[in-house]
């Protein structure tokens, strides 16, 4: 079973956000007012371009993950990370790990970006695992910051920890 990190699509980041596992469907609903994962799919694509991946496995897209340009004429030093999956979520971790670790800096630091912020649902152990192996940096708690009163976290990944990269 070899994971292969793809360039993303639209059509394959909607599949993966229309299969979500439990603990991303929750975090996702409780960051913005959607109707479906779908939704969620093609918003993450327009808010990346040429930032957003896929992994696959056995020729099937298990895991979406990208970095959106968000208020990009304001502040083109700050971007934003997301990462959601399927139930094979955690086949692909190992590979989305090293690509992010590998590919990331580099690439940032050639746009200007100094900080990529993550916000992530409190009790999302899960994400807070794999934030901390790719050396991001819890910040904040942030309570009422979801649709619905959920607590969330601010971590950040920030530039003088790419350099060790």
């Amino acid at each position: 079973m070899k994971v292969e990190i793809r360039a993303g699509k639209l059509r394959d980041i909607c599949y993966v956000a229309a299969n979500l596992r439990e603990q991303d469907r929750r975090e996702i609903f409780a960051t913005a007012i959607l109707e479906s994962g779908t939704q969620a799919g093609a918003t993450s694509y327009l808010s990346s371009p040429n930032w957003c991946w896929t992994a696959w496995i056995d020729e099937q897209p298990v895991a979406a993950f990208g970095v959106s340009i968000g208020n990009y004429i304001y502040q083109p030093h700050l971007r934003y990370a997301w990462a959601y999956g399927t139930e094979k979520f955690k086949r692909a971790t190992p590979a989305i790990t090293r690509f992010c670790l590998n590919e990331w800096p580099k690439r940032l630091i050639a746009e200007g970006v100094t900080r990529v912020e993550i916000r992530s649902l409190a009790d999302h152990d899960l994400a807070h695992k794999w934030l901390s192996s790719i050396r991001a940096r819890k910040e904040a708690d942030m309570p009422n910051y979801g649709v619905n009163g959920e607590a969330f976290e601010l971590w950040a990944w920030l530039k003088e920890d790419w350099h060790n990269e």
